[in-house]
């Protein structure tokens, strides 16, 4: 009888202590529902300083553009096209902001050193003003060239006639007879309808269009002749010559 009831007491101390560590975690199956203890995060220094980069880089850049922004400067512009040897006055000319280093564009407060100046070539609406598009002499003067308009027919010139051209101005011959060579012309107006249509060949109504043609002088009553009786034609000799280049317009009457 004492024996087994030893035996008990052991077996009893064994199991309390096999609860006890079970309790504990230790040794035995973990309870049901019992939660594991997290693992320690592991600390990504690359990530965290490439973060910190992105920050610092993204303020740079916009201080930067901001930088930009203020240093932009106002700029004269031309408001409307400006046809080679027109003088430029103030009410041409409008401002815009850029960021320029260009010596040649002409600020705003260069306004008074523009004005009475001449346009060499022909300018577009929204351009900016640059010094070396103008002139201080008036390209029409001298008494050795004339501006003289004449209208045109399609057919009888080339498409898409525009300032700067140079062309080839004959006399169309009648009843068989051959043409007679007027000038090497400039194109100084380009071509507009009478409808409102843009340049020759472009659209619009072909048939009411003009242009103003920069000649010698000792032809200029020849060649309102011609346009007057609907005599003129025209071949392209150049394009993009400046309103300065006079030596290339020239009298071509005799010349078969």
């Amino acid at each position: 009888m004492s024996m087994r009831t030893s035996t008990e007491s052991v077996s009893d101390a064994v199991q309390d202590r096999q609860r006890a560590r079970t309790a504990r975690g230790v040794g035995g199956r973990a309870a049901p529902g019992a939660s594991r203890p997290a693992p320690p995060r592991r600390r990504r220094p690359a990530f965290a300083l490439l973060g910190v980069l992105l920050i610092l880089g993204g303020a740079a850049l916009a201080g930067l553009l901001a930088l930009r922004m203020d240093s932009r400067d106002p700029v004269l512009v031309l408001r409307s096209d400006v046809p080679a040897g027109t003088e430029i006055t103030r009410d041409l000319l409008g401002q815009t902001n850029v960021a320029s280093d260009s010596d040649l564009i002409v600020p705003v407060g260069a306004l008074s050193s523009v004005l009475g100046t001449y346009s060499r070539v022909p300018l577009n609406e929204g351009q900016l003003l640059d010094t070396s598009m103008l002139v201080r002499t008036n390209p029409l003067g001298g008494g050795r060239v004339a501006e003289v308009g004449v209208p045109l027919v399609e057919g009888r010139v080339p498409d898409g006639l525009d300032s700067g051209d140079l062309v080839r101005v004959v006399r169309i011959g009648e009843s068989g007879e051959p043409g007679t060579p007027l000038a090497l012309a400039l194109v100084i107006q380009p071509p507009v309808s009478s409808s409102g249509g843009g340049v020759l060949g472009g659209g619009g109504d072909a048939k009411g269009s003009a242009a103003t043609l920069l000649v010698p002088i000792e032809v200029a009553d020849a060649i309102v002749d011609a346009a007057g009786n609907n005599r003129i034609g025209m071949s392209l000799v150049d394009r993009g010559v400046a309103v300065t280049d006079s030596e290339r317009l020239r009298s071509l009457a005799g010349d078969r």
